[in-house]
């Protein structure tokens, strides 16, 4: 009889065992990307590896930018549980608090990829992001780097900073659009992927930036804007991120949590450099074009020096989180700069 409860126990036992592991998660990932750039096409891949490495126990499902909703209230919908994950940029969630707008490489900040990538993937950066994200109940990691923004694309020349006096310039929210519009004069309008092309055919806005060349070429710019002004002083290291609601990802095993790390490490690589590839074969497609292209001058840098250093210290005083991290960064990028100067490229 003993041995008849006890080989009932171990039963129950290894089917409990069971069970938990066949557990499945159904997750939803919405993205801020157009379904046609490369960071959403590596998305369907990123979600198919996890459930190829799970076994079909985490499953995501990919939504193109305005699919379940968009833009800033993506930070909303992961932290409330309403998805389980968000792809998007730092800066859009500013609204939250205001360092996501410096959490990012914004002016004169990180002027490489590999220095961001460094900061966020080894150095302090994702540990001081997750001090913002966690008691909103989110889990935060960087998802890829587009590196330097492309610059405004116009439908009439802008030749400098004094031409945008007056414009209306579509630019992503928080530290970007602050320094523009405290450089140039110009007011800065934070639309929407979907929203872009209409806006500039109709002459609703004056100019756009988005994204790199490849993010701009694919967004069909080229067909509407006859000049571009480069690079996008405002972002030269720029940086994606990924949203992930705490609850759903303290819900998954140690297994799946690790390999839903390792298959974002994964995509973080792929896309980085899958994109910038992308952008060398855009910008020869711009060249090859109608656009005229221009860049700034030297004493149009100078005055986006000027105004970026007044709004960082409007930023610094703001808070003792925000002035934290704009010193910590500062400070990697003074060793990074340092090391580069004996070791950096000699040609």
């Amino acid at each position: 009889m003993t041995k008849k409860l006890l080989a009932l126990a171990m039963m129950l036992i290894l089917t409990g065992c069971f069970e938990k592991e066949a557990e499945k998660h159904v997750w939803r990932l919405q993205s801020q990307a157009v379904a046609t750039s490369i960071d959403f096409i590596e998305l369907g891949k990123f979600a198919e590896n996890v459930a190829l490495m799970s076994n079909g126990r985490l499953q995501i499902s990919v939504h193109p930018g305005g699919e379940l909703t968009n833009g800033a209230d993506i930070f909303p919908a992961v932290s409330d549980g309403r998805i389980e994950m968000g792809n998007g940029w730092p800066n859009w969630w500013s609204a939250k608090h205001p360092a996501w707008a410096v959490m990012n490489a914004g002016p004169f900040d990180f002027m490489n990829l590999d220095a961001s990538m460094m900061f966020f993937l080894a150095g302090k950066g994702t540990d001081m992001a997750n001090e913002l994200a966690n008691p909103e109940g989110v889990v935060w990691r960087p998802a890829w780097w587009p590196g330097m923004e492309f610059g405004l694309i116009s439908r009439e020349p802008i030749t400098g900073l004094a031409d945008l006096r007056g414009k209306k310039v579509r630019i992503g929210p928080g530290l970007p659009s602050e320094v523009l519009a405290e450089a140039s004069g110009s007011y800065a309008i934070p639309l929407v992927p979907s929203e872009i092309e209409p806006a500039l055919r109709s002459g609703d806005i004056d100019a756009v930036e988005w994204t790199t060349a490849s993010g701009a070429w694919d967004l069909g710019l080229q067909d509407i804007g006859r000049h571009a002004i480069v690079p996008a002083v405002w972002q030269p290291s720029v940086l994606s991120d990924f949203l992930i609601n705490k609850a759903a990802y303290d819900r998954l095993t140690p297994d799946l949590q690790a390999i839903l790390e390792s298959a974002i490490k994964s995509y973080t690589l792929t896309t980085t450099f899958k994109a910038k590839l992308k952008d060398f074969e855009a910008l020869q497609k711009f060249q090859n074009s109608d656009i005229t292209i221009r860049r700034w001058s030297k004493e149009d840098i100078e005055s986006w020096r000027k105004a970026t250093d007044s709004v960082i210290t409007r930023y610094k005083l703001a808070d003792d989180y925000t002035r934290r991290l704009l010193d910590i960064k500062k400070d990697f990028k003074d060793e990074y700069n340092e090391y580069y100067r004996y070791f950096g490229a000699y040609d």
